[in-house]
């Protein structure tokens, strides 16, 4: 009996790390991706501190970070894949996080918000809401990140 178990513990450890493995590998391309737009942000803008970096998938692939310029002021830096222009917006020239949601849970019928983060469109900046609604359907609300004005909606998926 002790072999048995001695035998199963070995297996469940070998199992884990082969998951925790492939979890890192597959995450590695992401991972390297965002090292290097946090360091072309950091050498070509005015970009001094960082709170958050994220992928955002649209019609183009986008790092975004969030952070602080050198005046402190919170700004918001969405680097494209290419060597294309770094877009660079202050967090006070748009809504808030909390203001999107509020808005979103006035305009539908939302029984939980599973994601929301900021992307780009080609209209510009928009704050990108993923939630179910009370049937369980996928659904994506984009407002924009200027205005707060609707942009589009993708429902019941």
């Amino acid at each position: 009996m002790k072999k048995f178990i001695f035998l199963s513990v070995i297996i469940l450890v070998v199992v884990v790390g082969a998951m925790a493995a492939v979890f890192l590998n597959a995450r590695s391309p992401v991972n390297e991706k965002a090292d290097a737009a946090l360091q072309r942000a950091e050498a070509e803008t005015e970009l001094k501190s960082t709170e958050d970096v994220t992928l955002y998938n649209g019609n183009k692939s986008y790092i975004v970070i969030t952070g602080e310029n050198a005046a402190g002021e919170r700004i918001i830096l969405w680097v494209p894949d290419k060597d294309e222009e770094i877009i660079v917006k202050k967090w006070a020239d748009g809504i808030s996080k909390e203001d999107a949601i509020n808005k979103l849970n006035q305009e539908n019928d939302v029984a939980k918000i599973l994601s929301v983060k900021l992307g780009m469109e080609s209209v510009g900046p928009v704050w990108e809401m993923t939630y179910l609604d009370e049937n369980d359907y996928l659904n994506y609300y984009y407002l924009l990140f200027e205005t707060g004005e609707w942009w589009r909606k993708i429902e019941n998926l």
